[in-house]
């Protein structure tokens, strides 16, 4: 965030804390348990919230040169995404125009995409180069043929992709500025192509995945769930929220934001002491955590509504000259709190949605970031509840 805006965040947050309070939702929300296990619900989901709007595919740096490609399967739609001779960056079906097979798997850097079932050559901007057996091809028109084209951006340092082929008449572009509204000015103050990755890990817990992002909404239960692992370093149940659109940015204060209180308003550094945690609707948290970057995105499972895919991404800055040893130590500390603490017990609690003994579950006024994040969704789906 800009400087002006540090300043008014960060006396928010020591105005709720003299005062014992927090950002407050205008009221509680009720929320049907049926919304973290229902297949039908499920299904609507993936094609409203996965399909037909842009989903976050992770910072630049993740295809830093030309020839640099990753793959997902996302909600069910197998993307490559590569970056070209030219610096762009672009999205299709990773899936050949032959017998579907997948052209491409994992990451790495490329010059060109071989079918591995029977040859089928493509290049980077989806091009089929050739055919095996030329005469059982005879007369096929390679330029029709190239891989199935998806909606691409690329800005601040973020990538996106819409996993819905391009319609007749449709650009492929999007205007992701549109999309991401007030929160533009915050993401590009945070120079994101200037962080290269450090480490991915991927973890397939048996909860609905808006439980792997409801995590991340609110402080309410740090100081219960975590007293062991990041209690002692923040205050919990105190925050800022902000909705922008469908998206959200919640701001939690450390423990040692009290240091500020001597220096004159106006000089206070308060960037110390203050964690930025970004929504980007629907299934990502993007979190400033000072002196990294650390990104959770959560998708659906294809066919259960109480299994998700979740990866947890570290990005540091690339003028930094920490040993390996520190960041790893970052990695654990996100490891331990999440994964070994907030997942397992929703797990538990999934479970309890399923079994049929409480229709809803409540979102407090002292929870505005979760509050927003449903009514968003519901909002995107078209439903009441």
């Amino acid at each position: 965030m800009n400087r002006q805006e540090e300043l008014a965040v960060g006396r928010r947050l020591l105005g709720h804390i003299d005062g014992r309070t927090t950002d407050l939702a205008e009221a509680m929300f009720r929320n049907r348990v049926s919304a973290y296990s229902c297949r039908e619900r499920a299904a609507l989901e993936r094609d409203r919230l996965f399909r037909e709007r842009p989903v976050f595919m992770g910072l630049s740096t993740r295809l830093p040169r030309s020839g640099d490609y990753l793959t997902e399967d996302v909600a069910g739609m197998p993307v490559l995404m590569t970056r070209g001779a030219d610096g762009e960056v672009r999205a299709f079906a990773n899936i050949c125009r032959h017998r579907g097979a997948p052209v491409a798997h994992g990451c790495g850097n490329a010059r060109a995409f071989v079918c591995p079932y029977h040859g089928w050559t493509y290049d980077g901007a989806g091009k089929l180069l050739g055919t095996t057996d030329k005469v059982g091809f005879a007369g096929i028109d390679l330029s029709s043929h190239g891989l199935v084209r998806l909606p691409v951006a690329e800005r601040h340092g973020l990538m996106f992709v819409r996993p819905k082929p391009i319609g007749a008449g449709e650009s492929g572009a999007i205007d992701i500025d549109a999309d991401l509204g007030a929160l533009v000015p915050d993401l590009a103050a945070l120079k994101l192509d200037t962080y290269p990755i450090f480490s991915a890990d991927r973890v397939a817990p048996r909860i609905n995945w808006k439980f792997a992002i409801d995590t991340f909404l609110e402080g309410y239960h740090i100081p219960h769930l975590h007293r062991k692992t990041i209690a002692p370093y923040f205050i919990g149940n105190v925050g800022t929220f902000d909705g922008a659109g469908l998206h959200g940015r919640m701001c939690v204060a450390r423990t040692s934001i009290d240091t500020v209180r001597p220096v004159a308003e106006g000089e206070r550094n308060y960037r110390p002491h203050v964690i930025s945690i970004y929504q980007l609707f629907p299934n990502t948290i993007l979190i400033w955590q000072v002196d990294h970057i650390e990104i959770w995105r959560a998708f659906p499972d294809r066919d259960d509504a109480s299994r998700c895919d979740v990866e947890m991404t570290i990005y540091k800055p690339q003028d930094s000259d920490r040993p390996d040893a520190y960041w790893e130590k970052n990695r654990d500390i996100a490891i331990r709190t999440v994964m070994e603490e907030d997942f397992p017990l929703g797990e538990r609690m999934q479970i309890g949605f399923e079994s049929g003994a409480t229709e809803e579950v409540i979102y407090g006024r002292n929870e505005p970031s979760l509050v927003h994040f449903h009514t968003s969704i519901r909002n995107a789906l078209g439903v009441a509840a």
